[in-house]
């Protein structure tokens, strides 16, 4: 479980930079470009899902690829609302441990959702 939520945090910006370089036709610095952007945020659901699905993968039981997603995607949105909180606490190391672990929440949900359909 480790390792499948290890990937799935460093899937996350991967994801997202493959996904707007090739979004904004290979060319991210001419400007602003929606179809980069979008195609960046579908990547960043998908990447961690397909890295959790991944690694995941390597015993007799396989979890569920779409409750994967589904997983990332409520990670996201919990991410919305833990990152300010982490932004507020003090002293620093502790926000820092509270910014790294709220940014980890895309891949724990994609793990927690793989493992809880595994069959």
């Amino acid at each position: 479980m480790i390792g499948e939520t290890a990937a799935g945090l460093v899937a996350m910006p991967i994801g997202f930079a493959v996904g707007y370089t090739i979004g904004s036709g290979f060319n991210p610095g001419r400007g602003q470009s929606n179809g980069g952007v979008a195609l960046g945020l579908t990547s960043a659901v998908l990447a961690p899902a397909g890295a959790v699905n991944w690694v995941g993968n390597g015993g007799p039981s396989h979890g569920n690829f779409g409750a994967t997603i589904g997983g990332v995607a409520l990670g996201y949105g919990a991410l919305y609302f833990a990152l300010p909180v982490a932004l507020k606490a003090k002293p620093m190391p502790l926000k820092i441990a509270a910014i790294v672990a709220a940014f980890a929440l895309p891949a724990v949900g994609g793990t927690i959702a793989y493992n809880a359909t595994r069959k």
